[in-house]
């Protein structure tokens, strides 16, 4: 009976610590997914403060350069039209391509320049081989934005912003946001 006993106490320790192991994976997984929900709402949310926000000031923005200057409103409404569209395309999907943000911050850094004029220049740094990744539509937006009022509106002089994205260590993906203004006091 030793034999037996030894061999059934092994296969139920054995069992115990693979159900132990599986349940541990499983709630570990749960874990996450609600972390990932979490900052989905999060970043909806966001998204939701963010679009009226640069609408209103944009439509402000461009009633006053109607009766101004005409060409400089037309250049507006046409980046307006096209940040509109690529960010209700956005909003439809979870993600989009790294080349399809790039693209939102470049009409939305138009419509910026359109407002503050040579106060305002950037450029966007996106290396082809990253045009595909996919990304949370908005990502660098609220950052851009933050630089833009933090940073450079702050100073009569205005500033550069730089929106970068690189490869790093061969696979995690590296995306910053620089400007040269006088930053958060």
């Amino acid at each position: 009976w030793l034999p037996f006993a030894i061999t059934l106490a092994t296969s139920i320790a054995m069992s115990w610590g693979f159900y132990v192991v599986g349940k541990s994976r499983h709630l570990q997984m749960l874990a996450e997914q609600a972390q990932r929900q979490a900052a989905e709402a999060r970043l909806s949310l966001l998204q939701a403060q963010l679009e009226p926000h640069m609408l209103f000031n944009t439509l402000a923005n461009l009633r006053v350069l109607i009766s101004i200057d005409a060409a400089r409103a037309e250049q507006m409404l046409d980046h307006l039209i096209d940040y509109l569209r690529a960010t209700l395309s956005g909003s439809r999907s979870g993600t989009h391509s790294l080349a399809a943000e790039f693209a939102l911050l470049a009409d939305y850094l138009a419509l910026m320049q359109i407002r503050m004029a040579e106060r305002l220049s950037y450029t966007l740094e996106l290396p082809a081989e990253l045009t595909a990744v996919p990304v949370p539509p908005l990502l660098l937006q609220p950052l851009v934005e933050n630089s833009i009022r933090h940073g450079l509106e702050p100073q009569l002089a205005g500033g550069h912003i730089h929106v970068q994205a690189t490869l790093l260590d061969g696979d995690r993906l590296s995306l910053t946001v620089t400007d040269n203004g006088i930053g958060l006091k």
